[in-house]
């Protein structure tokens, strides 16, 4: 009789752990953050370094050459930095404007541009030795930028502009974005199995706005997501389904459909703080940066842990721009002229 008593006792604590569990799934927000590692804990799967930049300024934006030790960074007051060594030494590159310069984008070692106020793109062709000011055609200010390859690139920002070229910038034209709030990033997907048009991309700004246009920006079309009204500040595409964007309080919204759907996350490691950049590595493998000097990493593009070491733990100024070269190496900028080398142990 016990022992049926025990047995019945069992099954009732297994059903009821089972409800409880199931209760706890019916909310649509997926909370996502470290499960593993406490509060404060210091991350020793990875060395963050300090590299010198030599100056003081705020950086907007880390680009790197895959495969290359060169890298490019952008920011305040028309600054270009250059490195040939992985960062090892950077030098100030001049490229002829004085306003903020907030994206920039290589397609191989030689061949560049970057984008910033007042409709500026500069654009050089070798390797930042001498910077040509190209003209858009347009006073607004742009945040984000893209190249296909030397010829095709985009580029987004105040008032729902986007600008597009076909001649790696020696014209632009106008494309009808659909959205009239200021848009912060653009990404486009790389081509899918057997073909070699770059044509799905994405663009975030403000009030949660996200366009998609899946032939170049011939037509953009507006992907609403409910309840998200934060400014998006960055965003990254690994295929023409899965895609990231970050933005203020935390936000970080997930697609695996092509953005048909975007699903809202919050995550508990980044404290509520605003996430300003995001990339991903491979379609499962991603950091985020931001406010606070937040630096956050995800090994399935769901379960985001905060990443922090003796070097890193101190700084609290913004971080504005993140770049790896593989699963191994990135880099990391923000206010102060600082640039973080992070590197796994």
């Amino acid at each position: 009789m016990f022992r049926r008593f025990v047995s019945v006792l069992v099954s009732f604590s297994v059903l009821l752990t089972l409800a409880v569990i199931l209760v706890g799934c019916g909310d649509d927000t997926e909370v996502v953050g470290s499960k593993d590692k406490k509060e404060g804990e210091l991350s020793k799967d990875w060395n963050i370094t300090i590299q010198n930049s030599g100056i003081q300024t705020t950086l907007q934006e880390v680009f790197f050459v895959k495969g290359s030790s060169h890298g490019w960074v952008v920011g305040n007051d028309g600054i270009v930095l250059h490195t040939a060594d992985k960062g090892e030494t950077w030098e100030k590159q001049d490229a002829g404007v004085s306003g903020i310069l907030y994206s920039v984008h290589f397609v191989n070692e030689k061949e560049g541009w970057a984008c910033g106020e007042g409709g500026t793109i500069i654009r050089t062709k070798d390797s930042g030795a001498t910077w040509e000011v190209l003209n858009t055609g347009v006073t607004e200010t742009m945040k984000g930028m893209f190249f296909a390859n030397n010829s095709q690139g985009w580029a987004v920002g105040d008032g729902g502009k986007i600008i597009s070229t076909k001649d790696g910038g020696v014209s632009w034209n106008e494309q009808s974005s659909g959205a009239n709030q200021p848009l912060e990033a653009v990404h486009f997907a790389p081509p899918e199995p057997g073909q070699v048009v770059i044509d799905k991309g994405w663009a975030a700004g403000v009030n949660g706005t996200i366009i998609h246009t899946s032939n170049a920006g011939t037509r953009w079309t507006v992907q609403p997501v409910k309840g998200v009204t934060e400014p998006l500040y960055g965003i990254f595409v690994a295929d023409s389904k899965k895609g990231w964007i970050v933005g203020k309080n935390g936000t970080i919204l997930r697609t695996t459909n092509g953005g048909q759907s975007w699903d809202p996350s919050a995550a508990a490691a980044s404290e509520g703080k605003s996430l300003y950049d995001i990339f991903f590595i491979t379609a499962a493998e991603g950091w985020c940066v931001g406010s606070a000097g937040k630096i956050l990493r995800s090994p399935d593009g769901r379960q985001w842990d905060g990443i922090v070491t003796e070097t890193s733990k101190d700084i609290k100024d913004p971080l504005w721009g993140v770049y790896f070269i593989d699963s191994t190496e990135g880099w990391v900028v923000g206010d102060k002229g600082i640039i973080l080398h992070i590197k796994k142990a």
